[in-house]
């Protein structure tokens, strides 16, 4: 109900306007009472005007408060109903580490575009994640529009400025450097270090792919592996079994008999080492675990791999991350005469383009041998 009244004081006659306009967001009444009108049609324009701004959210005094923070709160519990628990971790380290200082302290109707502008500036000229973190904070306040949280969404106005991209070459082995490696691994490296090692450099995995792998995966017989999930660490940094990166990536490819014969040998070494745990091994159980059969945490092959570089005291080989194992299976396989769509389906790239971009990336043997191809196809 509203009513519009006449009232006089010592400056003379005025209008006044009470209503009841709608409900806050906590469930309390909000009402407006406003006086000083010279006329009753200033008074029913401004009434007008309130529920008007009301209904659109468009009034600053007419909306619930909230800070940034607050509503990054509501939309976490939202997000984590949508995605995986290791998505769900990296963008609430992202945000907790860069996008709620910068904005977590601000009510939501004062944040404009010139200040969301002035902050992606300060992220684009600090941070290679500039855009991660400008997409993250466009996807909070999406929500806090269509929540009726908020009245716009100023960080989708936003000029983004594309960095320059920088060549970085990027680091895997060729067909001798890789069989040194192996065996330069082979003689310093415990069973199970060498077994996932081997593995990587075979199969193309991803680290967090073998991490997963249980004995059941393995079919010795028909010599093949199942891929179909992963471990990641979750928002409260714990080790967890989840769904792979994409539909792509559970795949069933196949061993070749010296990887076979090495997990051979590996299954029955871990045997040994579980007995003294009292554990049963079992097609259950994981192929690479460490003390007390946990699972481990992803950055302990990188751990792995720094220890056996620290051990080539004579600086035999140039160092590669656990990922450029994955380059390097992918690079031989090209070598080795393999199509890129098969190339495409071991790997389980979603898009053929990552695998193309490897394909450009071609090894010196693979350069040396194209002219002698185009030449003996040719035949003139």
């Amino acid at each position: 109900m509203a009513s519009i009244t006449k009232y006089t004081n010592s400056k003379g006659s005025f209008w006044q306007v009470r209503a009841f306009i709608g409900y806050k967001e906590d469930g309390r009444e909000l009402r407006l009472t406003r006086k000083g009108f010279k006329t009753k049609k200033e008074a029913q324009k401004a009434l007008n005007q309130a529920i008007s701004d009301y209904e659109t959210k468009k009034a600053p005094e007419l909306q619930v408060q909230l800070t940034f923070k607050e509503l990054y709160d509501i939309w976490l519990e939202q997000y984590r109903l949508s995605v995986k628990p290791s998505s769900v971790a990296t963008a609430k380290r992202y945000c907790e580490l860069h996008v709620l200082p910068a904005f977590g302290h601000l009510k939501l109707n004062k944040i404009t575009v010139a200040y969301c502008q002035k902050q992606v500036n300060i992220w684009h000229s600090k941070y290679k994640q500039y855009n991660y973190l400008r997409k993250e904070t466009q996807k909070i306040m999406k929500f806090g529009v269509s929540s009726e949280l908020m009245a716009s969404n100023p960080m989708s106005k936003v000029i983004v400025s594309r960095k320059k991209e920088i060549d970085t070459p990027v680091k895997f082995y060729t067909k001798s450097e890789l069989i040194d490696f192996l065996n330069f691994s082979k003689d310093i490296c415990n069973p199970k270090t060498y077994t996932f090692i081997r593995l990587l450099a075979f199969t193309g995995m991803r680290k967090s792919e073998a991490l997963a792998l249980q004995w059941k995966d393995i079919d010795f017989i028909s010599k093949t592996l199942n891929i179909g999930k992963t471990v990641a660490i979750d928002e409260f940094k714990q080790v967890i079994l989840q769904e792979p990166k994409t539909l792509n990536s559970t795949r069933v490819i196949k061993l070749d008999e010296g990887t076979i014969s090495q997990l051979e040998s590996w299954k029955s070494e871990q045997e040994k080492q579980l007995k003294l745990l009292n554990v049963r091994q079992s097609d259950k159980q994981h192929i690479f675990t460490g003390k007390n059969n946990s699972l481990y945490y992803p950055q302990i092959i990188n751990d792995w791999l720094n220890w056996i570089y620290e051990k080539d005291s004579k600086k035999l080989f140039h160092k590669i991350t656990p990922h450029g194992f994955r380059y390097t299976h992918c690079s031989l396989l090209f070598e080795s005469g393999a199509s890129i769509k098969e190339v495409q389906s071991r790997l389980g790239h979603k898009d053929v383009s990552t695998t193309m971009n490897i394909y450009a990336c071609t090894t010196p043997q693979m350069i040396e041998n194209t002219g002698e191809k185009f030449a003996k196809y040719i035949n003139f």
